[in-house]
């Protein structure tokens, strides 16, 4: 299984990654229009006997069970040169792509450039030079790279291509007979975890160019990973409130100089570009040149008490010292989101998969965290889920899988996750308490897709589980049986480092906390919803607890509150089926103005409702336009 480890990005004295501008021309230009030129040669020392399993020329890009897609270089489209590790994934392989023979007698330098896509697993790569074609010295790139790592140096949001400046001046400057080749090894030399060897992804090779000056940008400061800090993409308004945003990324300076006085900054903005939080940390002795990514983060840290709406973080590094050369890799935005009933880890799978090999009955279940401040009472009424046929064929119709909620017992596990069993199974396991499981039938006429069930409480057997606050979740997806092969589908854009997130269960093996990987995001939702609306029996508080005015209402409604005594108080509004468009979480309140924005709400009848541990008090309001 290509297991996610923690990034580490170490550059070498021959090597410099970055986008760059050139300012002079290459003297020697390769962009592998239509084949593999004839004066090139593919050499297979070791590999499987078929014909992907050398060097190939392609224009559609990797083809294996984990493609990481095609280059998208600057003459991609007259195809480039690839090799598939993946679709081979049979042992040993040992692969070169070799130049043709050129003649540098006149050349005081030489620095190889060229564009790449490629993502590592249990591999190594260099580019060699020779002088006679027999001797080769090597000089190894993506130096330091853990697994399943991209071409610029982390595990998500890959950047394609990546650039690759190589100083070759050393090896090949003023040499009358020069040869330099790409050389992609899998062996047992190169296994970095696990036990799978020649089963990497791809590598990617265009746009090759050789040129007689050093084009490194003077000051050239890079954004690497920007560490996803909200607990899930999207969160319920009811929920937001409890997730503690803490902002870091990975930098790196992959210029010349040496940088001083840097910034990293974190901007949180709304759909208007409204700017809700603000902060930065200086690095005054700055970064030092090449290295591994330097990890920064900022000292403070923000709790999201937001409404309904799209959102996004934005990160940005400089020099308040130097301009940058290359400003383009300087800034990195992610978005967030706050819905009035859904969670979610992805915005939409981009793969499906499942274990690699051919596992056992398997579960792959994604970790949500309730509030703990909520007195009123809340209710998951559904679950949405996202599969493929995978090895069984055919079409979803007809075809199962196992959706589980599952509560974590606090008594048993701890908060860090010590005390749970990790070789039990998700019924069995006395961390796990089962509140809703349900054998679904798929009716999606396709292959793949996302369908959704209701979740029935395993207790009473009736619609809709009770939402305990302050509690953890599994959402499972099981496959087992005749449908095992199935697959689940996943999101790659995400890289849920922070927490744990998305988790996988092999019968008879244990639970795997990184599962395949921190950036992999399970596409399996859980809707929620406000319970008891119109329940007539709940116990009420009385009526002067709650006023509000103006009703009707076109812009704002003013809450007033009154307690005999301190309270934890929640105010929602929420529309007539219990969705809930606004929280507002108190502690300690005995009096209290509060001022809402409705003018965002269609026009109709809402619902304004306090509740504390006594009990609720739901009243109706009307927005006009």
């Amino acid at each position: 299984m290509k297991d996610f480890t923690q990034k580490l990005f170490a550059l070498t004295a021959f090597l410099l990654i970055g986008m760059t501008a050139f300012s002079q021309d290459p003297f020697f230009t390769e962009d592998f229009d239509g084949a593999l030129p004839a004066d090139w040669k593919a050499i297979k020392i070791a590999g499987d006997n078929t014909p992907s399993s050398n060097w190939v020329w392609s224009s559609t890009g990797p083809a294996g069970g984990f493609a990481i897609g095609a280059i998208q270089s600057t003459t991609a489209a007259n195809g480039f040169m690839l090799f598939d590790s993946d679709l081979n994934c049979s042992g040993n392989q040992n692969v070169w792509l070799q130049s043709p023979k050129l003649d540098l007698s006149d050349k005081d330098n030489v620095v190889l450039q060229f564009q790449t896509h490629y993502r590592r697993f249990n591999d190594r790569t260099w580019v060699e030079v020779s002088t006679d074609s027999v001797n080769w010295t090597p000089i190894e790139i993506f130096t330091g790279f853990t697994n399943n790592m991209y071409a610029h140096g982390a595990t998500t949001n890959p950047e394609n291509p990546v650039t690759l400046t190589v100083n070759l001046t050393d090896f090949a400057a003023n040499e009358p007979t020069v040869w330099f080749a790409f050389h992609f090894l899998a062996d047992p030399t190169t296994v970095l975890s696990g036990s799978d060897i020649g089963c990497g992804y791809s590598w990617q090779i265009d746009d090759v160019q050789l040129l007689d000056f050093d084009p490194t940008p003077a000051n050239n400061l890079s954004m690497g990973t920007a560490f996803y800090t909200p607990a899930s993409f999207a969160q319920p308004v009811s929920q937001i409130a409890i997730d503690t945003f803490v902002f870091s990324a990975g930098v790196s300076n992959i210029g010349v100089n040496l940088l001083t006085n840097v910034v990293f900054k974190a901007t949180v903005t709304d759909a208007a570009g409204a700017v809700l939080y603000q902060d930065s940390t200086i690095l005054a002795e700055g970064l030092a040149v090449g290295g591994p990514d330097s990890t920064i983060q900022i000292g403070s840290t923000w709790a999201p008490e937001v409404e309904v709406g799209d959102y996004e973080i934005t990160y940005e590094v400089y020099s308040l010292d130097a301009e940058d050369d290359d400003a383009s890799d300087n800034t990195i935005t992610v978005p967030w989101v706050v819905t009035e009933d859904l969670w979610s880890k992805e915005n939409s799978p981009n793969l499906i998969t499942r274990p690699g090999g051919d596992p056992a009955d398997w579960v792959v279940a994604n970790i949500y965290t309730t509030s703990p401040n909520l007195v009123d009472d809340f209710e998951f009424i559904e679950a949405t889920f996202y599969s493929g046929v995978g090895s069984t064929g055919g079409n979803l119709a007809g075809k199962q899988v196992e959706i589980s909620l599952l509560e974590v017992v606090e008594d048993v596990v701890a908060p860090g996750w010590s005390g749970f069993d990790n070789t039990l199974d998700y019924i069995s396991n006395p961390g796990l308490n089962l509140r809703s499981i349900n054998f679904h039938e798929y009716t999606t006429a396709g292959n793949q897709g996302f369908e959704s069930t209701t979740l029935i409480d395993f207790d009473d057997d009736e619609p809709g589980v009770p939402l305990v606050p302050g509690a953890r979740y599994f959402l499972c997806a099981g496959y087992s049986g005749d449908f095992r092969g199935m697959t689940n589908g996943f999101s790659t854009e995400i890289d849920y480092q922070r927490v744990f997130s998305t988790v996988i269960y092999i019968a008879d093996d244990q639970w795997y906390n990184v599962g395949f990987g921190s950036e992999y995001a399970a596409a399996l939702r859980l809707k929620i919803q406000l319970a008891n609306v119109n329940d007539a029996s709940e116990r009420t508080l009385s009526d002067n607890v709650l006023s509000y005015f103006p009703n009707p209402a076109t812009d704002k409604l003013n809450v007033q509150l009154k307690f005999e005594k301190p309270e934890v108080a929640n105010v929602t509004l929420a529309d007539m089926n219990g969705r809930v468009i606004l929280i507002d979480e108190m502690t300690g309140v005995t009096e209290a103005s509060r001022q809402y924005d409705v003018s965002k709400l269609p026009a109709g009848t809402y619902l304004v409702r306090v509740a504390t541990k006594e009990g609720t008090k739901t009243k109706k309001f009307v927005v006009v336009r």
